[in-house]
């Protein structure tokens, strides 16, 4: 799975790169190749997550002098790769030059900030330093000024310092009230300058051939800037929102009953709009085996928030993040599918059904290839009539419960015949309804008191269990039509007798 797959399909993926303070144009490009981590790859990724697990840790005891040093450091950084592919072919110019000088001397400070970095978090294994440029900053400093400026200096040339202390001699001897001064001295203050401009040109290729050898350790401080930045950006996003680093399994596709299992999993971004508000967010609790699996539960009781959810945990861990949630294990998986109903591209001229019918096909010809997956279908088939959506639903989870994956299929069809495990999003709870909706008086349509009322927490539930039937209370709550909402109650009523 790509970067930029998951940025348009998996929801809240988007916004947590978003919040991602990274300070590089180089930092921001490495975010936008990240690579996936895939099967096979735990290692590599628990190495990873560790380091910004042990950043962190550090972030949050307040110990953040010397990240916020380096920060500031990257911030000033400049991409001028383009300069040392130049100078790795032919002579650069002065401009050039002092770009090399400038990002030379700011890799020096960061090398030191990083090191210190480096001694007091005591990673194990630790991420790679800067490497040193102090040989590219003496040539291009002579003077050892430590200065970000750079020209071509006297001590490059003894020749050249001679030749330009004799064009100012005879500068100074120009009249100031004879703009056009003696013709034979006008003369030879333009032959010295054309002196001076070949020992210059001279000097750049002098210099060019010196900093050469040097060009693979620019490159790699480059790649260090990106790596450092997106690894600080990580390391501060888990201390901002509580992400953490979860036990990852390997080996669970040879025969393995291992579980993805979450407590207190939550998704930033509908948790943040919900506390914005100032309404109340429930983090859930959670186990997903092998095989695929039923959910059910009331219109409003969060069974689209908890697949997003699950959807966002999972890919933020494959692209090396930690993950939103108070503890979790986990394992890997070739792709991440989430199929909700928000995905309709109308653009092509599809109906919801018709988007979902061809996103359901990329996804079952992916397991059909031998695609180990982690597939989320949000109310499938809801747009269709009930007997034909219900037989889809059945046939789906059929082929889903044979392939190679770990699948939910939430629906709010009922009597779903296959024998599948099944999860339930508990729904409305009396006990949390107590004071939010008095029995008698006026009663207000508000959605807000609704939600304090729901429990969103997910319960096992048995094969042959009947949904609740939560719509009627939930419209009856909210102030509905009396007359309406009884004559929905006598239909209702027909047809469980039937």
């Amino acid at each position: 799975m790509r970067i930029n797959e998951a940025r348009q399909r998996i929801s809240g993926f988007e916004y947590m790169l978003l919040r991602l303070d990274l300070q590089s144009g180089v930092g921001r490009e490495l975010l936008s190749g990240q690579a996936w981590y895939g099967i096979g790859q735990e290692d590599d990724l628990m190495r990873e997550l560790q380091r910004i697990d042990v950043l962190k840790g550090f972030i949050g005891e307040g110990k953040s002098v010397a990240v916020n040093k380096l920060k500031l450091k990257f911030s000033q950084v400049l991409d001028i790769r383009g300069t040392f592919a130049l100078l790795a072919k032919e002579a650069v110019d002065d401009v050039q030059l002092f770009e090399l000088k400038r990002f030379s001397l700011l890799i020096g400070d960061a090398s030191v900030y990083v090191a210190d970095l480096i001694q007091a978090c005591a990673f194990h294994p630790a991420p790679a330093g800067f490497p040193d440029l102090s040989a590219v900053v003496s040539v291009l400093d002579p003077r050892k000024e430590g200065l970000p400026t750079f020209y071509i200096y006297d001590e490059y040339s003894v020749e050249l310092t001679q030749k330009r202390k004799e064009m100012l001699r005879l500068e100074a001897r120009l009249e100031p009230e004879d703009a056009k001064g003696e013709p034979s001295l006008k003369d030879e203050i333009a032959r010295l300058q054309a002196e001076c401009e070949a020992l210059e040109r001279q000097v750049r290729e002098d210099l060019a051939l010196r900093l050469r050898p040097h060009v693979p350790a620019l490159k790699e401080a480059m790649e260090r800037i990106a790596y450092w930045d997106l690894l600080l950006a990580k390391a501060e996003l888990a201390a901002r929102e509580g992400l953490i680093v979860p036990l990852l399994h390997k080996d669970v596709w040879k025969n393995s009953t291992e579980t993805l299992r979450y407590q207190g999993l939550f998704h930033p971004m509908v948790k943040h709009t919900l506390e914005e508000k100032g309404h109340r967010y429930q983090s859930l609790d959670i186990a997903l085996q092998k095989g695929t699996c039923l959910l059910t539960g009331a219109n409003m009781s969060g069974k689209t928030v908890l697949l997003k959810s699950l959807a966002l945990a999972q890919c933020l861990l494959q692209f090396g993040f930690p993950v939103p949630a108070e503890k979790a294990s986990m394992f890997l998986f070739d792709s991440v599918e989430l199929l909700v109903q928000d995905e309709q591209n109308e653009t092509r001229g599809l109906s919801s059904f018709g988007a979902e019918m061809q996103r359901l096909n990329e996804v079952l010809r992916l397991l059909a290839a031998g695609g180990r997956l982690l597939v989320f279908i949000d109310e499938l088939a809801r747009t269709t009539n009930p007997e034909e959506g219900k037989a889809i639903v059945s046939a789906v989870l059929e082929s889903l419960a044979a392939a190679c994956c770990v699948s939910v299929v939430s629906t709010h069809y009922g009597a779903i015949p296959n024998p599948v495990r099944r999860l339930r999003i508990r729904g409305f709870s009396e006990e949390k309804n107590a004071g939010n909706f008095p029995d008698s008086g006026a009663r207000a349509f508000d959605i807000s008191r609704i939600q304090a009322c729901m429990d969103y927490s997910v319960v096992e539930e048995d094969l042959h269990a009947t949904p609740p039937a939560e719509a009627l209370r939930i419209a009856a709550l909210l102030g509905f039509d009396a007359d309406v909402l009884a004559r929905a109650k006598r239909y209702y009523a027909q047809s469980k007798q039937e």
